[in-house]
């Protein structure tokens, strides 16, 4: 069944400095995040939110100057029955959950029962990337994960897996599509089951789902991040993620792309934004070639005209004519919509695969 998804940005940037934490507190904090929250930035709060909904999983980035989370109480009566895992970015942070307290540091996690009082005091400000997952899809997978509430996750693959594949959907500008994510609502409640151990009966169904989707996004993200290095192979690509050849190639299957495709669609992709980006006119299309991870001209532009159905000379040409026509054409953004582009490419292949 689909599900609606939404993505939302806020920052206490966004409102009138005199009465900016006072508005964060009243109209954002209480009603939208069942919290209440105490300034300890010494007048000077900031307090960034970025939540993506999922449907039944919603997934959320905060960023904060020093400050105190407090879910009391009285908030839980507006509660949903849900779990939280909680990612620690920067730190150090103090959890108190389900009569468990412990200072978290960077990199570090934890499981929170959202049905109970949460205090999370960041004393010297910090960053958190959590997931909310339904209490009742968990237990399906877990066994009384309301035991593992308030205390440390186990680092691992598992964590590492997680975390990767929050950092990218981080890179999304606009939310997922319905059928999508679902999807990726699937792909996370089995990383948080995955985390915390899933059960006997779980634990096939956990790694040929959502695991097996997170490592497949791990090597695309790892492609995406390193395809510059001209010295980057398939591996380098397996040594870095602890897979071997073999297993990576397998997972790629499934995309219908070689590891071959995807690093030199990669530097292709990126060699067309330079091209077209008035920022690089000063570099040699030979400079471009050399600065995306090839390392021959002449094969780059085999390669380039074969995939593009142009040349880089004449992308680069029809570029410049259309910058001086209309000087406030923008050009074509490098970084983060390659980094978009991988993690939807990815997310699309299991969806075909789940029809």
């Amino acid at each position: 069944m689909p599900t609606s998804s939404h993505l939302l940005r806020w920052s206490t940037e966004m409102l009138p400095e005199r009465a900016r934490f006072f508005t964060f507190r009243e109209e954002f904090a209480r009603l939208n995040l069942a919290l209440d929250v105490i300034d300890h930035s010494g007048g000077r709060p900031r307090i960034d939110v970025t939540y993506l909904s999922l449907g039944a999983v919603g997934v959320c980035s905060l960023v904060a100057t020093p400050a105190e989370f407090i879910r009391y109480k009285h908030h839980l009566k507006n509660s949903r029955d849900q779990f939280g895992s909680s990612i620690v970015k920067t730190g150090p942070l103090q959890f108190a959950n389900a009569g468990q307290e412990r200072v978290y540091d960077a990199g570090s996690a934890c499981l929170t029962d959202r049905g109970r009082p949460l205090r999370v005091f960041g004393p010297r400000g910090g960053s958190v990337r959590y997931v909310t997952v339904q209490a009742a899809a968990l237990k399906s997978l877990v066994a009384h994960p309301e035991d593992l509430s308030g205390r440390l996750v186990r680092p691992g693959p598992a964590l590492r897996l997680l975390d990767g594949y929050l950092r990218s959907l981080a890179t999304l500008e606009e939310p997922p599509s319905s059928e999508l994510a679902s999807t990726i609502g699937v792909h996370l409640l089995d990383l948080v089951a995955a985390t915390l151990g899933p059960t006997a009966e779980a634990a096939n169904i956990v790694a040929e789902r959502g695991v097996k989707a997170a490592k497949l996004q791990a090597i695309l993200a790892e492609v995406t991040r390193r395809f510059s290095d001209p010295n980057f192979d398939l591996d380098n690509a397996a040594g870095a993620l602890g897979m071997s050849r073999r297993y990576v190639q397998k997972l790629l299957e499934g995309t219908g792309k070689s590891f071959t495709e995807h690093l030199a669609g990669c530097r292709l992709e990126r060699a067309f934004a330079m091209l077209t980006d008035p920022r690089h006119l000063h570099l040699a299309i030979v400079d471009i070639a050399f600065a995306v991870g090839f390392g021959d001209v002449s094969h780059f532009n085999r390669m380039f005209r074969r995939y593009f159905g142009e040349t880089p000379s004449g992308v680069r040409a029809a570029a410049t004519m259309r910058s001086r026509s209309d000087p406030a054409t923008p050009h074509c953004a490098p970084g983060g919509a390659a980094e978009t582009r991988s993690f939807v490419g990815f997310a699309n292949t299991f969806l075909r695969h789940d029809r």
